[in-house]
């Protein structure tokens, strides 16, 4: 339907009704999206219609390419971008405002995080903290520990330009230090940086060749709360605990990804029943064992191996608008770059 005229949108829809022809939902993605072939099935038998995914890249990439095709999309639903990131599409128009069935059920904290905005959907949530290698001792406690002698040459991190587990760490540490006073995050990140911190592009480079629980010689990383779950659920053999460690080094981050419709696209209508699909609780009890983060909907079953991914967090409290991101990710980069 994507080249077809209006008259001959209308006679294709009115076909839909009336025949129940197959049409095609298309959705646009992060990499680490991921849904069972089960569901994929569920929805398509319900609502009479082809599921078509396009893999994007990373979160950050994908929502430069819905910018870059605002109006004119090459989906109909875009699933990834986040609470630091939504308002930049806002600002280009990218999204079309959309009630969820399930809306209000979403804990009136995480919908706040958008204000009063229904442009996006909450889906999931996720924290990134410090994993550590069991292996190595004695963890860090806190952000400050890991500008001591101890550390030096230690600790990994991903760039916030590149990677979003990276800028969600560079939001925890800002919520942290502040930008004003006697020690602000710029401090901190540069006595990181006197204390050879490690940087790389993104999180796979950071988990699966840097930190020493896989092969590399940093044994702090930054890395999901969810990671040391993970581990277990990936163990060739079963295992009683994960061999990697939750690090809290203080209130971190929520990140929250969202759903929303694309402006101008062809499948409106079933975009949003996707959005509500995304919902559901046997959607959102596949979160966990796919996508490794926190359902978004209160009260849904989840694994028995889940529970190394049950942790005390404080979240931080952060309100920031695109501007100001951008403005972080320069001034980090200066101070890490130079």
């Amino acid at each position: 339907m994507r080249a077809m005229s209006l008259a001959a949108a209308v006679l294709a829809a009115a076909l839909f009704v009336a025949c129940g022809d197959d049409d095609t939902l298309v959705v646009l993605t992060h990499d680490s999206f991921e849904i069972t072939d089960e569901l994929i099935e569920a929805f398509e038998q319900q609502y009479d219609v082809k599921l078509e995914f396009i893999a994007g890249g990373d979160a950050n990439e994908v929502l430069n390419r819905a910018i870059l095709n605002a109006g004119n999309p090459e989906a109909d639903v875009l699933f990834g971008a986040d609470n630091l990131t939504y308002q930049r599409a806002l600002a280009q128009g990218v999204f079309v405002e959309f009630r969820a069935q399930r809306r209000d059920e979403i804990p009136a904290d995480i919908r706040a995080q958008f204000g009063d905005s229904l442009a996006v959907t909450p889906i999931d949530y996720g924290y990134v903290n410090l994993n550590f290698d069991r292996e190595a001792g004695e963890p860090p406690e806190t952000f400050e520990d890991l500008t001591d002698e101890t550390w030096r040459g230690k600790l990994v991190v991903q760039d916030p330009a590149t990677s979003s587990p990276g800028l969600q760490f560079l939001a925890s540490t800002v919520a942290h230090f502040g930008e004003d006073g006697d020690y602000t995050w710029q401090d901190y990140w540069r006595d990181l940086r006197a204390n050879d911190v490690l940087v790389t592009d993104g999180w796979s480079d950071a988990y699966y060749t840097q930190f020493s629980r896989n092969g590399g010689d940093r044994p702090v990383v930054v890395s999901y709360t969810t990671s040391p779950a993970a581990e277990v659920f990936f163990a060739e053999e079963p295992i009683d605990e994960p061999p990697t460690l939750n690090v809290i080094p203080g209130p971190l981050f929520r990140q929250v990804e969202v759903a929303g419709i694309l402006a101008g696209a062809d499948e409106a209508e079933l975009a949003g029943r996707f959005i509500d699909f995304m919902l559901s609780n046997r959607f959102q009890a596949q979160i966990p064992e796919t996508m490794f983060v926190y359902p978004v909907m209160p009260g849904v079953e989840t694994p028995a191996w889940w529970t190394w991914a049950e942790v005390d967090v404080e979240p931080a409290t952060l309100e920031v608008e695109a501007a100001e991101i951008e403005r972080w990710i320069r001034e980090w980069t200066e101070i890490m770059r130079r």
